[in-house]
């Protein structure tokens, strides 16, 4: 061979060699023969149409192959790229001889190439040539044979996004966040979300009729990882009238090992919108009493709530804050709505620290129920530090006076050292469900008393899993109070078959501006395949160093 460059693979396991300097494409089977498939050796151009081993070629040098055996060759000097069928003829699909370059758009087989040296294939039969003088890579659509591979299979399911109660004439977010619990990726283009609205609900822009769909092109949905985003924007218009309006979400995959979890119910309650109030309306208060020792760090959470979904919009106004006895402010406050249907929508506060830090102003707007995404409550974050000076003691003479809301009282207790696990409090939040054999998380919370410092030093936390279940080994933490979250994994292991997992680990709380609030932990569990349907064992339990053990519980669906 003089200057092989290109190889490729047919099905059967035949090798194509582009033998560039002798200006043939020569084969070699799969017990060793090697034959010509196309050129006779000299360089140049004979017509199309004609046998391809009595074409001539001139250094040719890309080669792809379709499922339909046909050869592609990028035919470098031709500035042609050339297709040999199963039966030995050959034609040019793109370039007319002549180096240079045509506009995009037109016909193929009219454009002109400048030394085609690659070319490939795609899943649904797109060449790609790479133009090389021209310093290009140009597509020519639909022109192989290909057939897509089914889509692997994996059993997917929705995290259901709906608010329940809406304002009318209000946008809101409906569906579901689609999830996989494997075994194998999802590949997006064959995963449709379709959303079948109730009557009297309505698509947000650009969306028509009742049946809205999506698919996921480009996207891999891995097992347990990521999620495909199959929520829509939806509207309840001025004139529907109150009531429950139930909406249908499918997850349509064909690969799916599971489809009784991929049809939702979504019922949402339309009312109508309350009158808009001002900053009076509000209900604020502390949301904890921080415990701090004397040069330490932490924050005052304030909480601004309205009765029963009350829509308050006072506009930007000022909000000052004066620090209790012994701390000062310090640091950029934050707000946060938490109960939102999109999430967690947070972002930083104008302000200004004044007297050495003992006054704070905010000049902000704390509205709330206004849209989709000031629902339920907003916490202002504010950062403090307790004076190296502090003398220990509690003290309730911090103020926030809100516009013309009337003054609330803020608290603060300066304390001594860090305590140790003792002062933390655990809960389980929320009860987990899976079917046997099925995989779930638990999420569990820690928080310490009062808010005060925690840092007991790493520590053995032993958790038991309830009957029926076992833990997957995953495990892993954040502090999700802060901006940005601080997350990670967990040293864990497991004992017994999954009975039991052994944390160990610093569970430490407020003793900077990374650990403030509250600990989540997530831990991995699955249903065990005998699991008793429609049991919820409380038998479980964890023990964090010298606490008393907390009572774990999981539900077999």
């Amino acid at each position: 061979m003089h200057y092989p460059v290109a190889v490729t693979v047919d099905g059967d396991g035949n090798l194509y060699i582009a033998d560039r300097h002798n200006h043939r494409i020569r084969k070699v089977t799969t017990n060793g023969i090697i034959t010509t498939v196309a050129g006779n050796g000299t360089a140049g151009y004979v017509s199309d149409g004609g046998p391809a081993i009595g074409t001539r070629l001139h250094y040719p040098w890309g080669l792809a192959l379709d499922e339909a055996g046909s050869l592609y060759i990028g035919d470098g000097h031709n500035h042609r790229v050339r297709k040999v069928t199963s039966d030995g003829v050959i034609t040019t699909v793109a370039g007319t001889g002549t180096a240079g370059y045509v506009d995009d758009g037109g016909p193929a087989a009219a454009t002109r190439l400048f030394y085609p040296y690659g070319v490939a294939l795609d899943r649904a039969g797109n060449l790609y040539i790479a133009d090389s003088n021209n310093h290009r890579v140009r597509g020519v659509t639909s022109v192989a044979q290909m057939t897509p591979p089914p889509p692997p299979a994996a059993d997917l399911y929705g995290e259901v996004v709906n608010p329940y109660r809406v304002q009318r004439d209000q946008e809101f977010d409906l569906g579901a966040r689609i999830r996989s619990r494997g075994p194998n990726p999802a590949d997006g283009q064959y995963v449709t979300a379709v959303l079948t609205l109730a009557d009297g609900l309505s698509g947000g822009p650009g969306t028509t009729g009742r049946r809205l769909t999506r698919t996921f092109t480009g996207q891999q949905l891995l097992a347990h990882q990521g999620t495909l985003d199959g929520v829509f924007r939806i509207t309840a218009p001025d004139s529907t009238p109150p009531g429950t309006y139930t909406s249908t979400l499918e997850i349509q995959y064909g690969g799916d090992l599971n489809l009784k979890d991929n049809t939702y119910t979504l019922p949402v309650t339309v009312v109508v919108p309350e009158p808009i109030a001002d900053e009076k309306a509000l209900t604020i208060f502390q949301d904890t009493v921080p415990e701090i020792a004397p040069g330490q760090y932490t924050a005052f959470n304030v909480k601004y709530t309205a009765p029963a979904g009350q829509p308050v919009n006072p506009g930007t106004i000022t909000q000052r804050f004066t620090a209790p006895t012994g701390f000062v402010f310090t640091g950029h406050p934050t707000y946060a709505y938490y109960e939102t249907i999109h999430g967690v929508v947070t972002g930083n506060l104008v302000h200004r620290i004044e007297d050495g830090g003992r006054t704070l102003v905010i000049t902000a707007n704390p509205h709330l129920n206004t849209t989709t995404s000031d629902t339920g409550s907003v916490i202002y974050t504010i950062p403090v530090q307790a004076r190296n000076d502090a003398v220990p003691g509690r003290y309730d003479n911090g103020s926030a006076s809100v516009g013309r809301h009337t003054p609330v009282q803020l608290s603060g207790k300066i304390t001594g050292t860090a305590q140790n696990e003792t002062a933390l409090r655990v809960v389980q939040e929320s009860i987990p469900a899976a079917a046997p054999g099925q995989t779930t998380t638990f999420n569990l919370e820690l928080r310490s008393l009062s808010n005060q410092p925690v840092n007991p030093g790493t520590i053995e936390q032993r958790f038991t899993a309830p009957t029926g279940f076992a833990f997957t080994g995953g495990a892993s933490y954040g502090y999700y109070f802060v901006q940005p979250y601080v997350t990670g994994n967990l040293d864990a292991r497991i004992e017994d078959g999954g009975k039991t997992l052994i944390v160990s680990s610093n569970p430490h709380l407020n003793t900077g501006s990374t650990d403030k609030t509250a600990l989540i932990y997530t831990l991995g569990i699955r249903a065990l395949p005998d699991a008793r349907t429609g049991t919820q064992p409380d038998d479980g339990q964890v023990v964090v160093g010298r606490l008393a053990p907390v009572p774990l519980t999981a539900r077999v669906l």
